[in-house]
């Protein structure tokens, strides 16, 4: 007697997408939680398990699709109980009225709390913040946000390197460019590199006055401090810049938002600066400039 032949569940089969998708959800939201900016996990092409940002970001968002799309079907299998059990609850009074209310409220406040940005859910995601700023370093950035998505020909001219010369540094080093106008993240790309390693190679070869110059744009060490027109600010929040120009917090978060910058006192002000495409320095300048405080 031949043994019979198992049919394929596709109930089962739909349980399991939602059981993996929602594994592989948590795992890609936990990466994501504490990856380095973009700014930084671009230049340095950052991988973890073989994935880029962009790649757990990818990951994260089709297994979200991948389980709501899953999560639809087994209601849909499973409509008729769905449908009984509330209605065996709605004869029965619903004796779970309390648990049900106290779910609701809970589930609300947490949202809002969460918008509001109030401690201790603030906090969760300061944490966040914090642990994706910990991967950077003066070694690791690049000299100006997003470099990686200049062209070479651009890329550069930044750097103050002839292009002919850029060129013959490269291939000196083994590093195929076929166009000098391609994308330079798309040049180290096609030669197994990072960014920030093109830009090693170029910056080794600059003489020792051109090295201090992009230093100093890396580092924010020009000039004598925030007040005095200096850099170094990058990394300090909002709150930490109102205090060193001696502007009351809320004087300058009244400013930013006239100027269309959405950000809160605790972003840091180059996380602000992107994230509405400027510079940090910008940002600081547009302070000093509409509370009168002169660079020296």
């Amino acid at each position: 007697m031949t043994e019979k032949k198992k049919q394929f569940k596709i109930r089962a089969f739909t349980a399991m997408m939602m059981l993996w998708s929602f594994v592989l959800e948590s795992i890609s939201g936990i990466v994501l939680y504490f990856v380095p900016p973009g700014r930084v996990a671009n230049w340095m092409n950052w991988k973890l398990w073989g994935l880029t940002k962009h790649g757990w970001g990818a990951v994260h968002t089709i297994l979200g699709y991948v389980f709501l799309i899953f999560a639809l079907l087994h209601i849909y299998f499973n409509w008729k109980p769905i449908l009984s059990y509330i209605k065996r609850k709605i004869k029965g009074g619903l004796r779970m009225r309390a648990e049900m209310t106290v779910s609701v409220v809970v589930t609300l406040l947490i949202t809002v709390l969460t918008i509001a940005s109030i401690p201790p859910f603030s906090s969760i995601m300061d944490l966040g913040e914090s642990l994706k700023n910990s991967w950077e370093d003066n070694s690791n950035q690049p000299f100006m946000p997003h470099a990686e998505l200049l062209t070479l020909q651009e890329f550069t001219r930044q750097v103050d390197i002839p292009l002919d010369e850029a060129l013959n540094i490269l291939r000196a080093k083994g590093v195929e460019v076929d166009d000098p106008g391609a994308v330079v993240a798309d040049i180290a790309e096609k030669n197994g590199l990072s960014p920030s390693e093109i830009y090693a190679f170029l910056r080794f070869d600059l003489p020792e006055e051109g090295k201090q110059k992009i230093d100093s744009r890396v580092t924010g060490t020009q000039g004598r401090g925030v007040g005095a027109g200096g850099g170094g600010f990058g990394r300090k929040t909002i709150e930490q810049i109102a205090v060193e120009l001696n502007v009351p917090i809320e004087k300058v978060m009244v400013i930013l938002k006239e100027a269309g910058i959405d950000a809160k006192k605790t972003d840091a002000i180059r996380d602000a600066a992107e994230k509405n495409n400027r510079r940090a320095v910008d940002l600081v300048n547009l302070i000093r400039e509409k509370v009168g405080i002169q660079e020296r």
